[in-house]
């Protein structure tokens, strides 16, 4: 080894055969960036415009792959390591296309690291004969992988080579990153605001790049305990103390909703959002301004209740999964349970479901009600397409509301008109009629989404009629957490655009009429203020300010400082302090196991508040349980035998391996006389 550093040996690499092999690696960058944005972008016209009119950003990308393609000539299997660099950047374009035709959103990193969380939904997206397809193409890649690292020659390495033209490269690549920013030929991943768009303007592969370096919250400049305190005094001093005489407070998030009236030269067979409208004419409404396009249910969750600014994070990051999962951030349910509020959090999906069951936790929750804790009939409650239909949600609301007699903060996630929708007529699907569509497969999809928004909007009437005589003062607020995904672009809507949906705020008292428009981030802290509330670090910020928008660069330093603080810093806004994990507990009613009986080898458990996904657990081995009520389930084919222990346990309804909770257990005693009887 020693011998090969000698100058003699070294000089040896620097040969014309070694530069040709430099070059075809450049040539194959060039190839490999133009069958990205071909698949990125779905056309080869978009691709030759995109090269023609932005060739430095083109040259740019190419500078990238040929980056990648030098670290592979550091090894000695170079055709291996060549294939699998090119082959990577082809293959995530190819998932980026797949994903395209089921979302408005590109691929990003985190999506792939999301995969473990969202596998319950992908069988909504894809039928079970194009999941194969899926999985047999995966295996054939995997195949071609290690069939072309068998028949991979090996060279003699050219260490010195590659690593010297590896690190021209990215110096380079780096200094091309500064210059290509500072002129606005390129944008800053800041700037990422709408990400189809970003992707559109910088390249496939340059943004796919990105959302792999950027994560979390950048320390910002000066960031000090001063600086944070400086903050703190201007917004203490601003704004007064929070009300004595403050209501419940319901936020809303309604799936994929908006206003369809919006799109220009369309007709409906009816109104398919009148109560929606209703609402809108009589109480505070305006636009909101969200982070995401057609999916990221979670990211508008996140912007909305912690106040923070999502733009100060990774590319298409996720915080649920990437921070909350193991940090506190302070958020309104933080805020409001410190001034004596209970906080519950509903969704009628599974409780899995972007990690919920633990970042709720970390959100400050007391208690989850999820798809797993309410009684829903597989055959009226579910969509054709198996999502929960949102009217069970105000049962759900109304048991929080009246757990007890403290205020409450219920925080509710609907899901109803979540896609996939339909490219095919089916007379088992409802469809609300529409014209005016030039796509006849669109139009189809659209019609179906229309019908379930319906319903979903017939959810939003029911619950405020169910608290118009609440004796309670209570504040709901309705808002969409993104369009729905159709690909809706500007173009087609009369108002907003395809980053925003919209707001009202409904209250049973007389709550004034005012019209705004505002960022998701900025929605929890204009609800607390119209309702007398200034609490938190955050949200006090926003009140302080007047909600300013995207551009007010001394607010976004002064956010971008709290947001660092209080998730990656010193936590000096708390006085060092670090918020802990409420506690949380699933659903406002616990499920009781109260007794057993044993007859005909068959087992009846007795109790209170039982669901589909209670299961009957037998000495730590779970049992084929039916479901007979909310009073009652039955095991057959088994027989106790003295000191069994049983408990009654919820499952994820994703995963039957999973528990969610358990009940206390009871231990079988074999009565004495050897008949069964019932044991309490």
């Amino acid at each position: 080894m020693r011998e090969y550093f000698r100058f003699e040996n070294l000089r040896k690499e620097w040969t014309r055969q070694n530069y040709l092999l430099l070059l075809r690696c450049l040539i194959a960058s060039l190839i490999v960036v133009v069958v990205t944005e071909i698949l990125a972008r779905r056309s080869i016209d978009h691709t030759l415009t995109f090269l023609v009119t932005k060739f430095p950003v083109f040259a740019y990308n190419a500078l990238l792959v040929f980056l990648t393609m030098c670290f592979a000539l550091l090894f000695r299997r170079r055709f291996f390591a060549l294939a699998v660099a090119g082959g990577t950047w082809i293959g995530v374009a190819i998932a980026d296309s797949i994903l395209l035709s089921y979302r408005s959103m590109p691929l990003t990193a985190p999506d792939i690291f999301l995969m473990s969380s969202v596998r319950s939904i992908f069988d909504k997206y894809m039928s079970y004969f194009e999941l194969g397809i899926l999985m047999f193409l995966i295996a054939v890649a995997i195949a071609c992988i290690f069939y072309i690292l068998y028949c991979s020659k090996k060279y003699q390495v050219i260490f010195v080579f590659a690593a010297s033209h590896f690190l021209l490269t990215l110096g380079l690549f780096v200094l091309s990153t500064v210059v290509f920013q500072s002129l606005g030929i390129l944008q800053g991943t800041r700037d990422f605001h709408n990400l189809p768009r970003a992707y559109e303007e910088n390249g496939f592969c340059y943004c796919f790049a990105a959302s792999l370096w950027t994560g979390g919250v950048e320390e910002p400049d000066e960031y000090s305990d001063e600086v944070v305190d400086d903050i703190q005094e201007d917004i203490f001093i601003e704004l007064p103390e929070t009300a004595q005489d403050t209501p419940n407070i319901v936020f809303v998030q309604l799936e994929s909703f908006f206003d369809p009236n919006y799109m220009k030269d369309l007709i409906f067979s009816e109104n398919p959002v009148p109560n929606f409208q209703s609402i809108r004419e009589n109480y505070p409404s305006g636009l909101l301004s969200v982070p995401c396009i057609g999916a990221g249910t979670a990211n508008t969750e996140f912007e909305v209740l912690t106040g923070m600014n999502l733009s100060h994070f990774g590319v298409g990051e996720y915080p649920y999964m990437t921070i909350v999962d193991s940090a506190c951030p302070e958020t309104i349910a933080y805020c409001l349970n410190s001034i004596g509020y209970r906080t519950h959090a509903i969704h009628n999906n599974n409780a899995t479901f972007y990690d919920r069951d633990i970042v709720y936790d970390n959100l400050s929750f007391q208690t989850f009600t999820s798809l797993e804790y309410m009684d829903l009939d597989p055959e009226t409650d579910f969509t054709p397409t198996q999502w929960a239909k949102d009217a069970v949600l105000t049962e759900e609301i109304l048991k929080c509301l009246n757990e007890d007699e403290e205020k409450d903060f219920v925080f509710t996630v609907s899901v109803q008109p979540h896609g996939r929708y339909p490219t095919e007529y089916s007379e088992q699907l409802q469809y609300l009629d529409c014209v005016g569509m030039d796509n006849p497969a669109r139009e189809l999809g659209f019609e179906y989404y229309l019908y379930q928004l319906r319903e979903t909007d017939a959810f939003v009437g029911e619950l405020v009629n169910a608290l118009s005589d609440f004796e309670e003062k209570t504040v709901v607020v309705f808002y969409g957490d993104h369009l729905p995904s159709f690909n809706i672009s500007a173009d087609e809507l009369s108002y907003g655009n395809e980053q925003t949906t919209e707001y009202v705020i409904w209250a049973n008292y007389d709550i004034g009429n005012q019209k705004r428009d505002v960022q998701t981030y900025q929605l929890s802290a204009y609800v607390m203020n119209l309702c007398g509330i200034h609490e938190g670090v955050i949200f006090r910020l926003h009140q302080s300010y007047d909600f300013p928008d995207d551009m007010q660069l001394a607010f976004q330093d002064y956010l971008n400082q709290l947001e660092y603080d209080m998730l990656e810093g010193e936590h000096f806004a708390l006085n060092g302090e670090i918020i802990q994990p409420i506690g949380l507990r699933f659903d406002v009613e616990d499920i009781v196991f109260e007794s057993i009986s044993e007859e005909d080898e068959a087992l009846r458990i007795y109790g209170e508040n039982f669901t589909r996904y209670s299961v009957v657990y037998l000495n730590g081995e779970a049992c084929l349980t039916e479901f007979i009520s909310e009073q009652e389930l039955k095991v057959h084919q088994i027989s106790l035998e003295d000191q069994n222990e049983i408990f009654v346990a919820q499952i994820s309804a994703i995963d039957e391996m999973e528990i969610l909770s358990q009940t206390q257990s009871i231990i079988w005693e074999e009565p004495d006389d050897g008949e069964s009887e019932t044991v309490e």
